[in-house]
């Protein structure tokens, strides 16, 4: 059999801070980064773009399908990156979490707010 996981820290950008573990709270699994948060946010409003100027072509819909998965993937990325500030990471999980069960359009404006003053 395999040998037991041991889960490494991902690469981090040259601008992250060292990891902060906030009281009373659960590990983090990276240092927050306010800069890849924005990142992330911004690829996925790319590909969640892109999927909404995709032709109703039911073939073209079935491509958009793995941009729909990739966005999805960065939504989880920011709010990782955003632990550090729990009303962001708040607003992003349920962000990503309605857009996942029901295709709920994200509020962008209200998300690049809660990024240019984390709490």
């Amino acid at each position: 059999m395999s040998k037991t996981l041991i889960p490494k820290m991902k690469k981090r950008c040259k601008d992250c801070p060292p990891m902060v573990i906030p009281p009373r709270s659960y590990t983090p699994s990276r240092p927050s980064c306010i800069e890849c948060c924005e990142k992330h946010l911004g690829a996925a409003y790319v590909l969640l773009t892109e999927l909404n100027d995709l032709p109703d072509d039911p073939a073209e819909r079935r491509q958009g399908f793995s941009r729909r998965l990739r966005a999805i993937g960065h939504l989880f990325e920011a709010e990782d990156e955003s632990q550090q500030w729990p009303e962001l990471h708040n607003a992003i999980r349920q962000a990503r979490k309605a857009y996942r069960a029901a295709g709920t359009i994200l509020d962008w404006e209200s998300l690049a707010e809660k990024t240019r003053r984390p709490q």
